[in-house]
């Protein structure tokens, strides 16, 4: 037995790369010989044990912002177990290990400049993932499956755990899959047979995550050798994490905590085709910020995201400063020929208490002098949950303009609030501006 053979057969079993022909001639190895047998053993043994070390979730730690993606670990595993075991189970290998998470559905995925790209099959194991846009549906052998909105980073840890380091994740286990584990930098959260979701932001310094129980129930543990916290259906909470801990809150800014509108399963985008702000530079003499990630500033009005989605931190939707109407301006970089303007209201995530009623439009070619395009109104939004916001279009003769200025003439507020109530303003989900 050639034993450098060996240890480059088992540092190709531990990595998933062995080929057929190999595969065959590791099994005659260890046939042939009982030194061998006890040195696969070794090697398999360490190899678990490394590997679940490696894979170990650092869900008490905010995630680490670089997107440089690392080396595979199952490589350092493998090599570490080959390198200190010196010797070699009448177990024969006749096919790879199954995958243990696969890619079941990608749509209108991104993949981020450095990190793997898988479009279908089995997902790297310990391996950080992201993506900027699109969907992603992860499927696990006990049924359990993960639908993840972009922007996203998540890690696969081991066969029933995924880490959400950023983003929506909406999870459901069937009947007998109850404790699918997900980590995040705020907590860890285990389904107890349910269905649930999941928004992981943070506040500009320490993560924050919300959470909402759809059906059954969900645990949390929100810090380590604490008593875990069960949701039950209807249920939601923050998860803020300062000063090293995580506490659970019911609700943020005066209003519960709500997953309006979270995904579940992928609806394609629609309208853009055409849409010249798609991307364009957005202004504004002011927008909404608050504690816990609640900034909604005007950029979101072009950024592609419907919906009032996102997370802590990056929502989709811009708001007014408390108690105004607000208005913006969109840069189209260059005159362009508008006609057609369409509009998606914001009811900020189902809390009722923001969106624009009324509003005036005008252009320029300088930033100076403005021309008006229309008036309009748009209704409050009453989507239920799950239903994507509707857009309302709104047409003017063709003109010459690169800017266009979107003045809030009256804005929603909540029903139940006093008129004075300081959490009012004017908003918008999304703009979308067309040659006709």
């Amino acid at each position: 037995m050639k034993e450098d053979r060996l240890d480059l057969l088992l540092h190709a079993l531990c990595e998933e790369s062995l080929g057929e022909s190999e595969r065959a001639e590791l099994n005659d190895l260890l046939a042939a010989s009982p030194e061998a047998r006890v040195r696969y053993r070794r090697v398999m043994a360490l190899h678990s044990t490394l590997l679940r070390k490696a894979a170990a979730p650092s869900y008490f730690e905010a995630p680490a912002e670089s997107k440089t993606i690392p080396f595979r670990k199952g490589w350092l595993v493998a090599a570490a177990a080959v390198a200190l075991l010196a010797t070699g189970a009448a177990i024969f290998l006749t096919r790879p290990r199954g995958p243990i998470a696969t890619i079941l559905e990608a749509q209108g995925v991104a993949w981020t400049e450095g990190s793997a790209s898988p479009q279908s099959g089995r997902v790297p194991v310990a391996v950080p993932l992201e993506f900027s846009r699109g969907f992603v549906k992860l499927g696990f052998p006990s049924g359990a499956s993960v639908v993840l909105e972009g922007p996203c980073r998540f890690r696969l840890d081991e066969k029933e755990a995924l880490s959400v380091l950023h983003g929506r994740a909406s999870i459901h286990t069937p009947e007998g899959a109850q404790g699918f584990r997900i980590d995040t930098p705020g907590g860890r959260f285990v389904d107890l047979g349910t269905e649930f979701g999941l928004a992981v932001g943070n506040d500009g310094d320490a993560p924050v995550v919300l959470t909402e129980v759809f059906k059954g129930e969900v645990e949390i543990q929100a810090n380590p050798q604490e008593k875990a916290t069960r949701l039950t259906v209807g249920e939601s909470r923050a998860l803020v994490r300062e000063s090293g801990k995580s506490t659970l809150l019911v609700a943020l800014d005066e209003s519960p905590v709500m997953l309006v509108n979270h995904t579940r399963e992928f609806i394609p985008p629609t309208g853009e085709e055409g849409n010249l702000a798609l991307g364009k530079p957005v202004f504004s003499p002011g927008y909404c910020t608050r504690a816990h990630g609640s900034v909604f500033p005007p950029d979101n009005l072009t950024d592609g995201r419907v919906n009032d989605s996102g997370v802590p931190g990056d929502w989709s939707f811009w708001l007014a400063p408390d108690g105004e109407d607000g208005e913006f301006t969109v840069d189209l970089l260059e005159p362009q020929s508008i006609g057609r303007i369409t509009l998606q209201n914001t009811n900020n995530r189902g809390i009722g208490d923001r969106g624009t009623a009324s509003f005036e439009a005008y252009g320029s070619l300088d930033n100076r002098s403005y021309f008006p395009l229309l008036t309009g109104e748009l209704p409050r939004e009453l989507a239920d949950k799950g239903e994507a916001y509707p857009f309302h279009p709104f047409t003017f003769a063709p003109v010459e303009a690169r800017y266009v200025k979107l003045v809030v003439t009256s804005h929603y507020r909540h029903d139940k609030r006093p008129s004075n109530h300081p959490c009012q303003g004017g908003g918008l989900n999304e703009i979308r501006i067309f040659s006709k």
